[in-house]
């Protein structure tokens, strides 16, 4: 795919899973799940019930991609039951790889809300 007349194409996402993530629980092992988002559209992994740190997911979403727009948002949260779910991390992946070459299967990085 060309990197100049993106608009309209679709783009394959597969959230593969996460590792070494921040531990939000004290007692029981955290059930994570990842939001992606890339313009006004959102998707929701399912929750890793007891995923811990390592949760997988192999979940596959479709967006069809915007003119100009070339980065996609991801953040995992920490489900509860009882209380608010817990931030874990985001970040940016940038598309620039999957845009010139068809594909990335990079890991991406993510930042906690004190950046680490």
């Amino acid at each position: 795919m060309s990197v100049s007349g993106i608009q309209g194409h679709l783009l394959e996402v597969t959230v593969v899973g996460c590792t070494k993530l921040k531990d939000t629980e004290w007692i029981s092992r955290q059930d994570p799940y990842v939001c992606v988002e890339y313009g006004s559209n959102k998707f929701r992994t399912r929750t890793c019930t007891d995923g811990g740190k390592n949760p997988t997911f192999q979940e596959k979403f479709v967006f069809t991609l915007i003119e100009g727009l070339r980065e996609i948002g991801v953040a995992v949260w920490n489900s509860n039951t009882l209380t608010f779910d817990d931030f874990i991390g985001s970040g940016k992946i940038q598309m620039q790889k999957v845009l010139s070459q068809g594909f990335d299967d990079t890991t991406w990085p993510l930042q906690t809300k004190t950046g680490r």
